[in-house]
Order: C-alpha cells, then sequence, then structure tokens
C-alpha cells in the first residue's frame, strides 16, 4: 500500500481527492494538510510518506517554497504538483528542484492514475514525457538510454542542453550569448533536440534531460 500525503488549501478538492486516489489502486492517503506552512511545521515527518501531493498555489507557503525547504532539510519524498499554472520556466523550475511531475488541477481520473504509475514505477511524471519517450523510441529503434542519446546530439546541442538545465534559469537569449552565436542559431539547435525527441517545450527538456541523467553525462 502507497501512502500519500495531500496538501491544498481546498477541503472539496483534497476531499475529493482522497476519495479518487483511494479507488485508484493500492493507495493511502495518511495525512492532510491546509497549506504549505502547515505540512513545513510538522518536519520532520514520523511516517515517510511514498509519494506528497501539493498544490502549487496555497496561502502561508505556495508549493514551490515548500519543495525548497524540503531540499534545503534533505527530504527525498517525490512530490506530484497540482496547478492550473502553464509556466514553462516555474515548471522547468521545479524539476530542477526534484519536483517529479505536474497535473493539471482539472485533470481526469484516468490521468491521476496514469501519473501514479508512472511516479512509481518510473520515477516522473509529464503529459509531454510520455509522448515524447514513445517517439525517441521509435526513431532510435531501440532502448532509450543516455549513449543513444548522447549518439544523436552534436556538440553544440549538447552545450545548448546543460546552459537550457542549468540553475540559473538562462533565457533562450543568454544562451545565445554564452555560446557566442546569433539568437537563431540557438533557435536551431532547440528545434533540431526537439524534433529528434518529440519535446514540445523548455519543462519537458529539462524534465528530458533529468530523466535521463543526461546533464551529469555529458562531457
Amino acid at each position: 500500500m502507497k501512502k500519500i500525503i495531500l496538501v491544498d488549501d481546498h477541503v472539496i478538492i483534497r476531499n475529493g481527492l482522497k476519495e479518487l486516489i483511494e479507488k485508484l489502486g493500492s493507495y493511502t492517503i495518511v495525512a492532510q494538510y491546509d497549506n504549505g506552512r502547515d505540512f513545513v511545521n510538522t518536519f520532520p515527518l514520523r511516517d515517510q510518506p511514498d509519494l506528497i501531493i501539493m498544490d502549487i498555489s496555497m496561502p502561508e507557503m505556495d508549493g514551490d517554497e515548500v519543495v525548497e525547504v524540503m531540499n534545503i532539510r534533505g527530504m527525498k519524498c517525490p512530490v506530484l504538483i497540482l496547478t492550473l499554472s502553464h509556466d514553462e520556466n516555474k515548471l522547468a523550475k521545479l524539476f530542477r528542484q526534484g519536483v517529479r511531475g505536474y497535473l493539471q488541477k482539472n485533470c481526469t481520473a484516468a490521468m491521476m492514475k496514469q501519473a501514479l504509475e508512472e511516479i512509481f514505477k518510473r520515477g516522473y511524471f509529464h503529459n509531454e514525457d510520455m509522448s515524447l519517450g514513445l517517439t525517441a523510441k521509435q526513431n532510435t529503434n531501440g532502448p532509450l538510454d543516455t549513449t543513444t542519446i548522447k549518439e544523436r546530439l552534436s556538440e553544440r546541442e549538447k552545450d545548448f542542453i546543460k546552459l537550457a538545465c542549468d540553475e540559473n534559469e538562462y533565457t533562450y537569449r543568454e544562451i545565445a550569448e554564452l555560446m557566442s552565436v546569433q539568437h537563431r542559431t540557438v533557435d536551431g539547435y532547440r528545434q533540431s533536440i526537439f524534433e529528434k525527441f518529440g519535446i514540445k517545450s523548455k519543462a519537458g527538456l529539462v524534465l528530458f534531460a533529468l530523466k535521463h541523467k543526461l546533464i551529469e553525462n555529458l562531457p
């Protein structure tokens, strides 16, 4: 039985999630919190959960602030973020901080089930990542691993990925300056990588790199 904690300031949403999640499989909601501050005040947790499902926007303390505190305290529990935001830079930052996936608050039961299964089986979940993984496998006619990915990347594309995924959160224009190339050249690197692996966004690129441990294995 997988133990899950819910952190959301809307009681109705939490109750609905609890009822839904416990019907989707061997999952049990072991605790609920109204906001990030209430949750953080319980650290260190007496009973380590298998997953934390947390709203990104809450009074007292937002979800991304909670993730920062978790990192400072060395808490490694996977986090699935609930959000209404489509801010790619914010989502990319969350992935860099260790968040394992995100879902829109209006997601279907089927999507929630898929997210839980993917996080527990593969460690990450992202709608885009599900499709890009299949696309990449089809394109390479084999398993998608770090070696295969590296072989399909040029040296400059590898440099671009490292900068695009850097914790300094460089914009594409800043990346162009750091690489000493024109902005349109960086757009070319981005487009080439996106097409090779079916990636559609910066957040998708960051998750792709993290999931396949690409950054640490690039020269």
